[in-house]
């Protein structure tokens, strides 16, 4: 190797040394959290369900569903858009939050509510100091069920730090 590419290799090594690693490459993450069993509070127009999250310790979710004509399907089959806003704690002090719109439907067979909301960049805000910032990678997905034995919730995607 010529001296001068050699000069030239232990330079830019230096440099990438000075550079912090979270500044040289983000990493990504998938996070699946849900909440199961969860005690849901449902009105004519809306469904709320939190609860502390299977996963790591200190996770906790937060889930509104409220339906945009200002019911939520009742008759077996129907379906309907809702405005979803989903609060996830990943870890204390680390929280990303969501505002979408989604799909809420009553169960063909007994008519309990399910609800996806599908999710993407400009959906998601990051608040923490572990990170500079959170973006999804692709669709993320919130889906709920308020079932007659509790309610369920899930928040899944994938986020570059």
């Amino acid at each position: 190797m010529p001296p001068r590419s050699v000069l030239a290799t232990a330079i830019a090594a230096a440099a990438l040394s000075l550079v912090p690693m979270s500044a040289q490459a983000k990493s990504a993450e998938l996070i699946h959290r849900s909440v199961f069993d969860g005690t849901p509070v449902r009105t004519a127009s809306a469904l709320e369900l939190a609860g502390p999250t299977a996963g790591p310790l200190g996770g906790f979710f937060e889930l509104t569903v409220t339906a945009a004509d200002g019911t939520l399907p009742t008759a077996f089959g129907s379906c309907e858009p809702v405005d979803v806003a989903g609060v996830l704690t990943v870890s204390p002090g680390e929280v990303l939050t969501v505002h979408t719109q989604g799909e809420a439907c009553a169960h063909i067979v007994d008519g309990t509510l399910q609800v996806n909301a599908y999710f993407g960049k400009k959906d998601l805000t990051y608040e923490g100091s572990e990170h500079k910032k959170a973006a999804v990678i692709g669709d993320g997905l919130i889906a709920a069920a308020d079932h007659w034995y509790g309610g369920h919730a899930s928040f899944s995607g994938t986020v570059r730090w």
